[in-house]
């Protein structure tokens, strides 16, 4: 004894408690929450460009995600050697002006480390370091170039 709905036909005409079933139970098959939504209508995302080896790759990041967090997810060769621990300088990267100015000061240990990197200007900073945020919308990241110990 289990529910047997054989009885009843989608293409036919039904008096209208039965139509209104009928639309139950074919949401009932559809999935209950629709990812259709473009994910820039959400207030917890950003655009931003990776400019690597002078190509930009368009990205989407979540507002508190780490630089380093962003480029991973959105496949950008930036390393992160360390695990975010202050370690390396391998998530060296440049940042616009504007951004680098609305950050706050990087400590010793940043400083310490991206005196280890390779073409460090005045705005550059480890993008370990760096959270994203709302200001940083359409921002360019450049990734300099790294060199290849192969």
């Amino acid at each position: 004894p289990g529910w047997n709905f054989s009885w009843i036909s989608y293409n036919s005409p039904v008096p209208a408690p039965m139509a209104a079933f009928r639309r139950c139970l074919g949401r009932l098959r559809r999935p209950i929450l629709r990812l259709t939504t473009p994910r820039r209508l959400f207030s917890d995302t950003i655009r931003v460009t990776f400019i690597e080896e002078g190509e930009p790759i368009e990205a989407t990041a979540t507002i508190g995600q780490s630089i380093l967090e962003a480029a991973h997810l959105n496949e950008v060769e930036l390393e992160g050697a360390c695990d975010a621990q202050l370690a390396c300088s391998t998530c060296h990267v440049i940042l616009p002006q504007d951004v680098y100015d609305l950050l706050e000061d990087p400590c010793e240990e940043e400083l310490d480390m991206l005196d280890l990197a390779m073409d460090v200007q005045d705005t550059s900073r480890l993008g370990c370091q760096v959270k994203l945020a709302k200001e940083m919308d359409g921002m360019e990241i450049v990734v300099p170039q790294s060199l290849d110990a192969r």
